[in-house]
């Protein structure tokens, strides 16, 4: 600008300083670049406020979803001991049909109580046993309340017996169900090769639910296959289908392989 050309100018940290050549006149400029910002004690308490709001909706979700996908893991690395354990004893003993298989059932006794008949299932646990790092459970011990995953009550304090159940390492307990047939021709996705069901059970002291913490599989002349809806199972967290001990075995294939419970939170997760 004529007659105000602008010569010195200092800087420092805080201010700009400039000099007018014109005469008599000496203009400077001070801009504060350290302005200090407080709050005062409501915006704090509102803040507060606000991120506690926000972790009240969203902890209980990532907590969730946290215990979910640790069971998740639990049950594949589970599934895999099993697994293993059976393709061992399958190279040693031959075919499962060979391993002194009896049918669990006899029918009823006077008093109309079961009679059964489980020579057979221990017989098959003992051998599987061979092949895990594994702990017994001492005889007639009790684990918690076993629920439908709708939440109806399935099984009362379970009890077990040292012969037919066993822990894994990490405190997953297995144990084999009933035989029904000496050959294994029950049916599993088109094939005749079931032999008897099998639970992979994540003991707690509260109560514990079918597709949570109890899965269900079939033990089979291929292997341990897991439950799964597409043979017929139910899996319906929000409605109380089937029969109190049933709804929830189907769960367990969809967690196995696709590594989520998505059934527990969506009606139409299939």
């Amino acid at each position: 600008m004529k007659g105000n050309n602008f010569t010195d100018t200092d800087f420092s940290r805080f201010t700009s300083h400039f000099s007018l050549k014109k005469a008599g006149t000496t203009h400077v400029a001070h801009w504060n670049n350290s302005r200090k910002i407080a709050f005062t004690l409501a915006e704090v308490l509102i803040t507060l406020g606000i991120i506690g709001v926000v972790a009240a909706l969203t902890l209980p979700s990532l907590i969730q979803n946290y215990h979910e996908k640790q069971r998740i893991t639990q049950l594949k690395k589970a599934y895999s001991v099993m697994q293993n354990a059976f393709l061992m004893a399958q190279e040693e003993y031959g075919d499962v049909t060979d391993w002194g298989l009896t049918v669990t059932y006899q029918g009823k006794d006077d008093d109309g109580n079961n009679i059964l008949d489980d020579s057979g299932t221990e017989n098959v646990m003992n051998i599987l046993m061979k092949y895990v790092e594994k702990s017994k459970i001492p005889q007639n011990s009790y684990i918690g309340y076993v629920e439908s995953i709708d939440g109806r009550q399935a099984f009362w304090p379970w009890k077990v017996s040292a012969d037919k159940y066993f822990y894994l390492k990490d405190g997953t307990m297995v144990t084999m169900g009933w035989i029904n047939s000496l050959d294994c021709n029950g049916l599993y996705d088109g094939k005749r090769i079931v032999c008897s069901d099998f639970w992979v059970v994540f003991p707690k002291k509260s109560k514990m639910k079918i597709g949570v913490d109890v899965f269900n599989f079939f033990f089979t002349k291929e292997g341990f296959k897991p439950n799964s809806t597409t043979i017929g199972y139910n899996c319906n967290a929000f409605e109380a289908v089937g029969s109190a001990d049933s709804n929830g075995r189907g769960c367990t294939a969809h967690a196995l392989y696709n590594g989520n419970m998505d059934y527990l939170h969506k009606k139409d997760w299939q």
